[in-house]
């Protein structure tokens, strides 16, 4: 027995409660805005309803992590530490943790072909490699992806592209690839 999410009205309020905190330059501005953050809204529900009828559960919503990352040459404990908030953590129906960034940007990667290499959700998966989100550990690793809610798209409300869990030779590159963004 696990928590429904909210409904699409529900959702809403929680944002329109907070909305007068936002500023605008104009009042056209302030209802365009609100107009675009409803449709978002929307969409977000029409995920969360598909997550739960395909039997996922949230394990966690914005959790902090720490990851120390070692830097050849450096003394011993003193590398850098990565860290962040991770939007969602979720466990699939098949008991795998996937990691969830989301995004509602109109120029964000839409196929799983373009995040391959996506140096946040490899960041992401460190993280969870590592132990560093406590309410993941023990379940199987189910990669990462973001969650692209389409502000104008017709059709598909939202888009999930999805970078594999690591396996041994991409785990070294993209812990390659998250030391380099770090520089």
């Amino acid at each position: 027995e696990h928590a429904t999410s909210p409904d699409e009205e529900t959702l809403w309020r929680a944002v329109e409660s907070r909305w007068g905190e936002l500023e605008f330059e104009s009042a056209w501005r302030d209802r365009a805005e609100k107009t675009r953050a409803r449709d978002l809204v929307r969409r977000l529900h029409v995920y969360l309803r598909d997550f739960e009828a395909a039997g996922g559960r949230l394990l966690g919503a914005e959790p902090h992590f720490e990851v120390p990352i070692p830097i050849d040459g450096a003394p011993e404990g003193r590398g850098a530490v990565l860290s962040g908030y991770i939007d969602r953590v979720e466990v699939t129906a098949d008991g795998k943790v996937v990691i969830v960034d989301l995004k509602t940007g109109k120029s964000e990667p839409q196929t799983s072909a373009k995040v391959i290499d996506n140096p946040q959700l490899a960041a992401y998966q460190l993280a969870f490699e590592s132990g560093a989100i406590p309410e993941a550990v023990g379940f199987a690793p189910g990669g990462a992806k973001l969650l692209v809610l389409r502000p104008t798209a017709a059709s598909k409300d939202y888009v999930t592209p999805w970078q594999a869990p690591f396996d041994e030779e991409g785990r070294e590159l993209k812990t390659f690839n998250v030391r380099d963004g770090l520089g």
